[in-house]
Order: structure tokens, then sequence, then C-alpha cells
């Protein structure tokens, strides 16, 4: 959470001329109501639930940037679903940097009215080992420079898909 998913999945789309898909925007897109009203209505279980189905439906999708939710790791259907989809970046960044990036956004639900600190670490915490065990590759986003960024990005895809092909 805060660690640029979406900013930097938008500035590689564009620039490996790639379509770009969030899955988070889907889930409100299909739903028509945003992220915070399923988490009211439905719980973190309910929209867990809605999350995987979205990931379902893209399931087969090729040449495509996609951009997940955080916690979209816990599962290890995602997982699975994630490492067939082909390439995946983790992207990290300290804990002070994510809680500033955060902290104001009424758009996250598991971080409002919480000790927002405590709360990102938690989060870290439960998702950094599935992230790293399907990664090919991390990169901290602190010094956030989105252009910067992809070109690392599209460096180890590159490679990635020499040694892939």
């Amino acid at each position: 959470m805060g660690s640029g998913k979406t900013s930097i999945g938008k500035k590689l789309s564009k620039m490996t001329k790639f379509d770009f898909i969030d899955t988070d925007f889907l889930i409100e897109e299909k739903t028509g109501v945003d992220i915070p009203t399923i988490f009211e209505h439905e719980g973190e279980k309910g929209f867990r639930e809605r999350e995987e189905k979205i990931l379902e439906d893209i399931s087969n999708i090729k040449s495509t940037v996609i951009g997940t939710g955080g916690g979209i790791i816990i599962s290890e259907k995602n997982r699975k679903i994630i490492q067939k989809l082909g390439f995946v970046v983790y992207l990290t960044a300290e804990i002070k940097e994510l809680v500033y990036r955060t902290e104001h956004d009424k758009n996250r639900p598991l971080i409002n009215n919480v000790d927002a600190e405590n709360k990102m670490i938690s989060l870290i915490n439960d998702r950094k080992k599935h992230y790293e065990k399907i990664s090919n590759v991390t990169i901290s986003t602190d010094n956030y420079d989105t252009v910067k960024i992809s070109k690392i990005i599209i460096k180890n895809y590159e490679k990635y898909e020499k040694n892939n092909s």
C-alpha cells in the first residue's frame, strides 16, 4: 500500500506500449462503488473474494501491466495465478515513506482510523514473505521517480524474457 503500484504501472505501460489494468479499479468499475464502501458492507473478506474473482477473470491476459491491491498476495490461489501471468515485480518502500504517501488518503480502509505506521508494519510482515517468494525482482520506490523505476523494471523484464524464451 503506497509503494507506487498504480503510478509506476501506468508509466511502465506507456513506456512498453502494453495495456495497463488496475485490479482495484476493475473491482470498483464492476461493483459501481469505491473500495471503502465494499469494506464497509462486505468487510475485508468480501473484498478479497471480489479481488480473487477479478484476478481469475484476467488470468489469461498477455502484454499487459497489472497493478494489484497490496493484499492480493495473501491468497495462495492468487499467488499461483500471479506467477503464471509472468514477470512479477515487488515494489517496496520504507515505512515512513509509505505512511507519508497514504496517511491522508481516505480510499485506504485498512489504515483509516488506526495507527497507520503500526498497521503498515503488520501488513508488510504478513505479506513480505509471499512477495519475496513469487517476485522476479524487488525494487525500492523510496526515491520516487516513475521513469527511472520503469526503466529498471524494463531492463529486468528483458533479462527475464531472454532467459525464458
